[in-house]
């Protein structure tokens, strides 16, 4: 365990055998090695989520924002356009960040080319784009190639590895960024006339409402519904919180929850696990969206911790 984290690791340590002593071991970590590694991860998951808190804190280079200095990051321009009050154009680049991904070699690239509009001035921020969507469609269909072709690395994040840049297509960035719109313009053309409706919820309920609502959004899954509203949250954009993991439809964090919960050949709807993991979630006071985190890197190597970035 590393030096500085190990009060962490002690406190989940403590709340994990608090929780099975109330009721029953965790099959998956009565191995202590499975056990560390999973802490681990559960660590690195809560590390993840405190770096949002840290940038917020920060003094942050107003380059940020520009696509075309190296500087370029979409959460860091998020924050600062927040702060300026350009609540519009922050969430916008909390949508880009998602849709696009973060690629493990090329960076940001694909949301630095497309907003920038590859540097040949102007940029596709939230009032060019919501305001001309058709001519935002047009240009990606004749900038294809350009985009592709720019030296270097190119793709979307990981868990974006099956996006599209097209344009035209009913799978593809030009109909993921149009439904976009449309979902907003639907409840008046602003993020925060959009968000509004939901506004005398809980923050669990705004959560799960507006995860539900975002399904009118082209190419927003499980993962791309619950990385925005977690993302907005982190970012102090929006009051909502996880009421718990949405694991149901997933691979990763689904699998990871089975090999936690269940003893050998034992089986249980994906329900019945997403329940069994909201119940630990609350009962140890770890947040689901560490949780779910946590438990999908964990299975990937189970008995050995292994750093995930991405």
């Amino acid at each position: 365990m590393r030096a500085n984290y190990v009060d962490d690791a002690e406190r989940i340590h403590s709340r994990l055998r608090e929780f099975e002593s109330k009721n029953k071991p965790l099959p998956g970590i009565v191995d202590p090695a499975m056990r560390e590694a999973l802490i681990d991860q559960i660590v690195d998951s809560e590390q993840r989520v405190r770096y949002f808190a840290v940038l917020q804190g920060r003094a942050l280079d107003p380059a940020s924002t520009d696509p075309a200095m190296p500087g370029f990051d979409p959460l860091r321009a998020a924050i600062i356009h927040n702060q300026a009050g350009n609540y519009d154009e922050a969430v916008w680049l909390v949508f880009l960040y998602v849709h696009f991904g973060k690629h493990r070699r090329a960076g940001w690239r694909y949301v630095r080319d497309v907003y920038g509009k590859l540097g040949q001035g102007g940029l596709w921020d939230w009032n060019s784009t919501s305001n001309d969507i058709t001519s935002f469609r047009y240009w990606l269909d004749d900038h294809q190639d350009a985009l592709r072709a720019q030296p270097g690395k190119h793709g979307f994040g990981n868990h974006r590895k099956y996006e599209s840049l097209k344009a035209w297509t009913e799978n593809g960035t030009g109909e993921a960024f149009e439904s976009y719109v449309d979902w907003v313009h639907a409840e008046g053309g602003e993020h925060i006339q959009r968000f509004a409706p939901y506004a005398p919820l809980t923050a669990e309920d705004r959560f799960d409402a507006l995860y539900r609502s975002l399904s009118n959004v082209t190419r927003f899954g499980r993962i791309a519904k619950f990385d925005f509203l977690t993302t907005l949250h982190r970012l102090g954009l929006l009051d909502v919180v996880p009421p718990h993991s949405y694991i149901v439809g997933a691979t990763g964090p689904l699998a990871g929850a089975k090999m936690l919960l269940l003893e050998d050949g034992a089986t249980a709807s994906a329900r019945e696990i997403q329940s069994a993991l909201q119940i630990l979630s609350v009962a140890t006071q770890i947040s689901p969206d560490v949780l779910e985190d946590a438990v999908c890197n964990w299975q990937k190597s189970p008995d050995r911790y292994v750093r995930f970035s991405g």
